[in-house]
């Protein structure tokens, strides 16, 4: 086949792939907006369970200010995660205390070192608070790999995720480990965000390691992002010296009825079991049904410990095909770095849907590609 004679192959193949765009996106849906970007539960509080907080919410004095010190609630919060009072610290959400922690550590120490990619608001506080960081690249089987850790010179913020956002990579302990031991005079950061879906927690080397925190989120795993509740865990020395850049009144009183529900009464405690294996069950069978469709020259969809898939492709054009079906049908969706797309685990009938359009695009584009190299080897 000549230049010209390929030129015009080419033009056809965009053509064709105009067409099945056209064809794919006909189908506009009018419905709410299905969102699987902000890595939400899917499944809500029952009903009954919801107006039974409301109840008990009337019988709170609206008038006072909650407890300075949130006493009771940083005692069920300590009894959670195996640890004492003195080793909690609440806050309004992890992202607050994210805040504080990069503020707090801003004064004493030189640098922080951050994961690439991650979560984007650890890069916002480090130039909020004029930190200068570097960056750890997670390596191309998405795993955290010591040989490439930035050096560090001077004492430094470390901040580390697992379950890591985007990927869904999981940090192993022994890593951690290695770490924290390499380098003792850090303060390390592990957030566990999306720790309720599967890893292993930091949290029991809290007591081994004193310059170690974690956090954790009632935002993803407990399905309550509209809550605002989030807590750090660490040495009673490091929580406490958090605690002198910490804003009075940060948890309210309707947060801590709803979070102390959830720590003690066995009607949530089962409510929100149920939930997050069906979000694992869901994510499971999801991988599964995209592994199957994935190839070596479309896309690789990534194992994920999170309630979330990552979907890196090899062909540009192919994301694009599929960006633009799921805007058109109203399908809200994440895409973190270049060639890639996150999906949110939502309901049933919302990946039934979303897998069927990944297929048909798939489908589709693979026909005209077949029908392209047939012109080009005839």
């Amino acid at each position: 086949m000549n230049s010209l004679e390929l030129t015009i192959a080419n033009r056809n193949q965009k053509l064709n792939l105009a067409k099945i765009e056209q064809i794919l996106c006909s189908e506009v849906e009018a419905n709410e907006a299905i969102r699987l970007h902000c890595n939400e539960t899917p499944f809500d509080i029952p009903q009954n369970l919801k107006q039974q907080l409301v109840d008990k919410m009337n019988d709170l004095a609206w008038n006072r200010y909650p407890e300075f010190h949130q006493t009771k609630l940083n005692a069920l919060v300590a009894k959670e995660a195996g640890l004492s009072s003195e080793n909690i610290l609440l806050g309004n959400g992890s992202s607050q205390i994210i805040q504080q922690i990069v503020n707090c550590c801003s004064k004493f120490l030189s640098e922080a070192i951050i994961e690439n990619p991650t979560f984007t608001f650890y890069h916002q506080v480090c130039q909020n608070e004029r930190m200068p960081y570097k960056e750890w690249n997670i390596n191309e089987n998405d795993s955290f790999d010591l040989s490439n850790f930035p050096q560090v010179s001077e004492p430094s913020l470390i901040i580390l995720t697992s379950p890591n956002n985007p990927t869904g990579a999981i940090l192993a302990l022994s890593t951690l480990e290695t770490l924290l031991n390499q380098y003792n005079n850090c303060v390390f950061v592990v957030d566990e965000a999306y720790g309720e879906f599967g890893g292993e927690s930091a949290l029991p080397l809290v007591n081994e390691y004193p310059n170690l925190l974690v956090l954790k989120t009632l935002s993803k795993g407990y399905g309550l992002p509209s809550v605002r509740f989030g807590y750090a865990a660490g040495s009673a020395s490091l929580i406490q010296l958090l605690k002198k850049y910490a804003a009075p009144f940060t948890i309210n009183i309707f947060t801590e009825l709803v979070v102390s529900e959830f720590l003690t009464n066995p009607l949530y405690i089962n409510a929100l079991k149920a939930n997050q294996a069906r979000v694992k069950n869901l994510r499971d069978f999801v991988f599964y049904l995209l592994n199957e469709m994935s190839g070596e020259t479309t896309f690789k969809v990534l194992p994920s410990a999170a309630n979330f898939l990552m979907l890196r492709f090899f062909d540009a054009e192919l994301l694009e095909q599929v960006k633009n079906v799921l805007s058109a049908r109203n399908i809200l969706v994440s895409y973190p770095i270049a060639q890639s797309l996150r999906l949110t685990i939502g309901s049933e009938v919302e990946m039934s849907k979303v897998i069927r359009i990944i297929k048909q695009v798939l489908n589709q584009y693979k026909a005209v590609s077949n029908q392209l190299e047939e012109v080009i080897i005839s």
